[in-house]
């Protein structure tokens, strides 16, 4: 699962930097698309997750839960990650990301903004958790690696530099509209798909934890013209998934100021 030149040239990369982002987005959508594959049930949900998983969830900015199969959500990781790259930022070993895809789309899945809602702190909960503590289940079984690349490349010995972003608390998108172009689901990203999901409605929710934000509560203001209340629930917004996606780097942006 790899992005092609001229999927980079549908984005509008210069050509003199194809090669380069080519290299860097298909490295970053490895690690990535490593994470498709936990999906959310109420089993998941109470069970102690492998090591590999809790660090899934760290260093990104939001989680985006599907509750409609995106299939591999291919488009959507090189979406997202062009978006990354365009806000001059770059990966770092630790797998720092813009977002967090995590499949809810099963029958037994949650799928509303309450049940999601509660998904979303459990998560939170479980992985703040393991960031104080790592059980016997979590370090290794057999001697630590000797050479200094596969030291960096141990979880274990790495634990350190995996944390939940205070961004991450505080909310999260919701896509609920598989992405089409006409009647087919889009499944090869071009200029056509590219639009498709920067217009894409999905769901914007503050989940009220705020406290570890530097730059304190998070305000709607910025996206009402782009967005619209939900239900009459001030912290859920219907918007397009290109301004949902603007609004968290700039939220980002705000809350490092005041590192």
């Amino acid at each position: 699962m790899t992005v092609t030149v001229e999927e980079l040239e549908a984005e509008g990369w210069p050509e003199a930097e194809q090669v380069a982002h080519w290299e860097h987005i298909n490295k970053g959508m490895q690690s990535y698309m490593f994470a498709v594959h936990f999906h959310l049930t109420p089993l998941s949900l109470h069970q102690w997750w492998p090591l590999k998983d809790v660090h899934a969830f760290c260093l990104k900015l939001c989680a985006i839960y599907a509750t409609v199969s995106l299939g591999g959500a291919r488009e959507l990781c090189i979406y997202l990650w062009t978006k990354w790259f365009r806000q001059g930022v770059t990966p770092c070993r630790f797998e720092n990301f813009l977002a967090r895809y995590v499949g809810s789309y099963k029958p037994e899945s949650p799928k509303s903004v309450p049940e999601l809602l509660d998904a979303h702190r459990r998560i939170c909960s479980q992985v703040l958790l393991r960031q104080v503590t790592l059980t016997a289940e979590d370090k290794p079984l057999k001697p630590l690696p000797q050479t200094v690349e596969d030291r960096l490349d141990n979880r274990y010995v790495n634990h350190e530099n995996y944390h939940l972003e205070a961004l991450f608390h505080a909310l999260f998108i919701i896509i609920d509209t598989v992405p089409r172009q006409g009647s087919c689901p889009v499944l090869r990203y071009d200029e056509s798909a590219r639009e498709i999901l920067t217009a894409l409605p999905v769901l914007l929710v503050r989940t009220g934890e705020f406290h570890d934000l530097k730059m304190g509560p998070i305000d709607f203001a910025a996206i009402e013209t782009v967005s619209e209340m939900v239900d009459g629930n001030k912290d859920v917004r219907r918007i397009a998934l290109g301004d949902a996606v603007d609004f968290v780097l700039e939220l980002h942006r705000q809350n490092t100021e005041f590192d």
